[in-house]
């Protein structure tokens, strides 16, 4: 009997949970399986996410080029009612359109804004000022699960030969891997370029850094995992500057393993065809091992 009341009441508290979504650019909420619409401006819209406590509904507005406006972020209560809304206020570059939105504490919500295809700003920003807080240029833009960090690639110049888009991972705006033999972490501001680990003779260049989509925070917030491909790259001629133009070779894939301080594991990939690299997913099991999905299989990795 005491197992079927607790049941009843786990239903019921889950049941309570609510939960929001865009319908026809309109934004619904969810709650004990009855919707109700809580906007009716006809605006396009194409994210909503609840606050952490679960009493407030963020959205993004999607701007028209046509518009000649700012992308916007709204702030709504459970009733529909305007509680705010702001602008991000990118570091380097116009917002032109928000890819995605997250709340990343009970008054912040970090917004990625498409710069161009090489490059898009995390924002992050205070909800109750509407002043940002945190501002990062890169993709892949992960947080740990404390909220401490955002790990993601660093920022590439658009459409550089294939030598000059060697990817690097930062801890915020902290450059941790590759470095060249011997170097520290090393703090990167705003556009300047990252230290070079690209080896050149010739027409080759060699150890260019190709990391796969996708970036896992281990549980206590101490080390990122990912998948990381170098290849060699050999110009046709010492113009050559697109990928095109020239010839890739001695490709090999690892899971890095890089800690907040600078430490590495390097882990080789076996017997995992570069087609199921590209689609895979990296998992953290525990803080010793990870897990590795791909197409049909599913491979275990012990962390040192």
């Amino acid at each position: 009997m005491q197992c079927c009341v607790f049941l009843v009441l786990t239903s019921l508290a889950c049941a309570a949970t609510p939960q929001v979504e865009v319908r026809d650019s309109e934004v619904w909420l969810i709650l004990n399986g009855q919707a109700r619409q809580l906007t009716r401006d006809g605006k396009a819209k194409l994210q909503a996410v609840l606050s952490p406590s679960g009493n407030r509904v963020a959205y993004y507005e999607q701007c028209p080029e046509a518009e000649r406006c700012t992308p916007s972020v709204v702030i709504l209560d459970l009733e529909g009612h305007r509680m705010g809304s702001f602008h991000p206020k990118p570091a380097e570059a116009p917002c032109a359109s928000i890819l995605s939105i997250t709340w990343t504490e009970e008054n912040a919500i970090a917004a990625e804004c498409h710069i161009n295809p090489s490059l898009n700003e995390y924002i992050e920003t205070d909800v109750s000022t509407g002043q940002p807080t945190r501002a990062l240029l890169g993709y892949g833009f992960t947080p740990s699960p404390d909220g401490k960090k955002v790990a993601h690639a660093g920022w590439i110049v658009h459409f550089a030969p294939p030598y000059a888009q060697s990817s690097y991972l930062q801890f915020d705006r902290t450059t941790v891997y590759p470095l060249p033999r011997g170097m520290r972490p090393v703090e990167q501001k705003a556009l300047t370029a990252p230290p070079n680990v690209v080896r050149h003779r010739g027409l080759t260049y060699s150890g260019i850094h190709e990391f796969m989509p996708g970036l896992s925070w281990s549980p206590d917030s101490q080390r990122i995992a990912l998948i990381d491909c170098t290849y060699d790259w050999t110009a046709n001629n010492p113009g050559s500057l697109s990928a095109a133009d020239g010839k890739k070779s001695n490709r090999r894939c690892r899971v890095a393993i890089v800690s907040v301080t600078g430490e590495l594991a390097l882990l080789p990939l076996t017997g995992v065809s570069v087609d199921d690299i590209r689609g895979s997913r990296l998992s953290w099991v525990n803080t010793h091992q990870l897990s590795l999905h791909t197409h049909g299989l599913t491979k275990a990795l012990n962390v040192p």
